[in-house]
């Protein structure tokens, strides 16, 4: 029984501390970054390889006197720059699709919400002496079903008054 007991407080402590992956991504990278662990790594990988080279071209050609047997060190320190470009171009590039997926999935979500918003504000105009409301320190003046302005304190204004006020019409409700 006591074995049992060693064994399960054994594997919930090893549960405990061993972080999940999110939370290695979350720590490593933040938890809004568009890139996953493995692009860091590959990344990093392929920048220190890079740097290897160049650091072992500028080792090799320190000691060549002449510039015909420096011309190979060169070349290997051309590659190791085009190592280490391809390791910051892969980086940028995971960013980049993950951007875009993410893109792909949230434009239809606010295209989704905006879409009954843009049919009420093109078929309700406001027409003149219309009612229309504001709040002590706010810029703008809103329609009284305009949820920027749900819950709060407003007051009746009339268009002609809110205009000569310095308010601008609110961009949701369209007043």
């Amino acid at each position: 029984m006591s074995s049992t007991l060693i064994t399960a407080s054994a594997s919930a402590s090893a549960t405990t501390t061993a972080p999940a992956s999110a939370e290695v991504r979350a720590t490593v990278l933040g938890a809004d970054a568009p890139w996953r662990t493995a692009d860091l790594l590959r990344a990093a990988g392929l920048a220190a390889a890079g740097l290897t080279g160049l650091a072992l071209t500028w080792y090799g050609a320190s000691d060549q006197p002449d510039w015909a047997d420096q011309l190979p060190w060169a070349s290997l320190g051309v590659a190791a720059t085009a190592i280490a470009l391809l390791g910051l171009v892969s980086w940028l590039l995971a960013g980049l699709r993950r951007v875009r997926r993410l893109r792909r999935e949230v434009l239809p979500l606010l295209a989704a919400s905006a879409a009954p918003r843009r049919s009420v504000s093109a078929a309700a105009v406001t027409p003149i002496g219309a009612a229309l409301v504001t709040a002590p320190g706010m810029t703008r003046f809103h329609r009284p079903a305009c949820p920027l302005a749900a819950g709060k304190p407003v007051q009746p204004v009339r268009p002609d008054d809110a205009v000569g006020a310095g308010l601008v019409p609110c961009g949701v409700c369209a007043a």
